[in-house]
């Protein structure tokens, strides 16, 4: 544990290297940015797997306005795109059928889950 500010905190070690040797390529994978529509070109290809979140750094008196679908004023026209608010969706049916398998494989309220098995 560690002190700062007159409170006392923990830390957990980070096995950072470790970490990143387990980490595997999307090979094909592309990162692109677009101003109104216009492809800024491709800023990362073959990224590790794993979820990535739109993120905006400002500077002092900046201001940005981003639109995350799935209304685009300016769509892009050259590629096929799914905006970043399906994502909720992808997370409902994840989670539907963690629940279904949860339910299949578990005992639920004491008895075997689905309650048609012996």
């Amino acid at each position: 544990s560690s002190k700062f500010k007159s409170y006392l905190y923990f830390e957990e070690k980070d096995f950072v290297d470790k970490a990143e040797k387990s980490l595997k390529q999307a090979l094909g994978s592309q990162i692109i940015f677009y101003k109104n529509g216009a492809s800024q070109g491709v800023a990362y290809r073959d990224i590790f797997e794993g979820v990535y979140f739109p993120a905006v750094s400002l500077y002092k008196g900046c201001t940005v306005s981003i639109n995350f679908g799935p209304y685009f004023k300016y769509p892009p026209r050259d590629i096929s795109y799914r905006p970043v608010s399906d994502m909720g969706w992808v997370a409902v049916v994840e989670h539907t059928l963690a629940d279904v398998l949860y339910h299949v494989e578990t005992e639920v309220d004491g008895r075997r889950s689905p309650p048609w098995e012996p």
